[in-house]
């Protein structure tokens, strides 16, 4: 199983149970509110654009959801091919 999310969809993975004693990120401004929200279901928050924690990534805004599609397509696809579907977008 391998799971991504970006931004505040990490809230329904902690809510699950998923995350429990993970690191993970969710949305960062506001005064991380979300974060703080995130590490009140027992998760440990690392406010870095996106953290791996086992088969699961998480991000922690909007911007950052190119590069969790592109973990995403280099498991599917590979990495040869990944990076040209990654040159071939501008990335």
């Amino acid at each position: 199983m391998r799971i991504r999310s970006v931004c505040v969809a990490a809230l329904a993975l902690a809510h699950s149970g998923i995350l429990t004693g993970k690191k993970a990120t969710t949305y960062h401004l506001n005064s991380g509110n979300r974060q703080k929200q995130l590490g009140e279901y027992g998760v440990e928050v690392i406010n870095e654009p996106i953290v791996q924690t086992d088969n699961i990534i998480t991000s922690y805004c909007p911007q950052t959801a190119p590069g969790v599609a592109f973990s995403l397509l280099s498991i599917l696809v590979g990495e040869e091919k990944m990076s040209e579907v990654r040159t071939a977008m501008g990335y």
